[in-house]
């Protein structure tokens, strides 16, 4: 008899009071065929975590593989060039979103209404992203870049600039509709102060609240998507079920 049973890939083995648990994982190439008790994940990943749900300390997510993350300041440039890009996009909604009603379909009205449809067709093409299908080249690429427009951040190196975990990443993508309006107030205060030395007129209470529910109103499917993510789960062969997005959380558990 095997003291240690064999592990197959797609699987993960965990020893717990009751004996050898299985746990099927969201991918094959994070959970590999093992013999031992040591090795029960892919390279460059956690062993002791769950379903080898997360990478090594120095390592950040890139599709199904870990990545080491790169030396120096760099790690923190897709982050910051994102964030720069999000409150130069918030700045532009405001002018956007409250420039003179006119019957005529300006040029201008025209590139507004075709960005919200791209906006809107691109978000439903993030949802296909998050299902558990094997996009093959070059739709994988595609899905992976989507995810942004999901608050997805594993793409932008987080993991390499700040400890994270599953409660953390969930946060930061919920708490981007809570940002958002946070950004408008501080917008609006500051114009107060740097359009009048521009020359420019300030912003307008009613125009920055009509800009923060246009943003809300665009982003809605996102939105729907994210507050769903917790109630997302798969079953595992021991009868437990983990979350689809974080396999390491039991679903039900606290």
């Amino acid at each position: 008899d095997r003291a240690i049973p064999g592990q197959p890939a797609g699987f993960y083995l965990k020893n717990s009071t009751e004996g050898w648990e299985v746990y099927q994982c969201t991918s094959m190439v994070a959970c590999v065929a093992s013999d031992d008790a040591v090795t029960r994940c892919g390279p460059n990943r956690d062993q002791e975590t769950l379903s080898c749900a997360r990478c090594m300390e120095g390592y950040y997510q890139v599709k199904e593989d870990c990545s080491v993350c790169p030396e120096g300041g760099s790690s923190s440039l897709p982050l910051l060039g994102v964030m720069v890009a999000y409150l130069l996009l918030m700045g532009a909604t405001y002018y956007i979103c409250n420039s003179p009603v006119s019957r005529v379909a300006t040029a201008y009205l025209s590139t507004s209404v075709s960005f919200g449809l791209l906006l809107t067709a691109v978000q439903s093409l993030s949802v296909l992203g998050q299902m558990s299908v094997q996009w093959e080249s070059p739709w994988s690429d595609i899905m992976e870049v989507l995810t942004l427009f999901a608050f997805d951040v594993e793409l932008l190196q987080v993991e390499c600039v700040v400890e994270t975990s599953p409660m953390r990443r969930y946060l930061m993508r919920i708490l981007v509709p809570s940002i958002t309006v946070m950004v408008f107030i501080l917008f609006y205060a500051a114009s107060k102060v740097v359009c009048p030395m521009l020359k420019r007129p300030v912003w307008e209470w009613p125009k920055t609240v009509n800009s923060m529910g246009q943003v809300w109103q665009a982003l809605y499917i996102t939105l729907a998507l994210v507050a769903l993510l917790p109630f997302q789960c798969y079953a595992h062969p021991n009868g437990q079920s983990s979350l689809t997005k974080f396999p390491q959380i039991i679903c039900g558990s606290d």
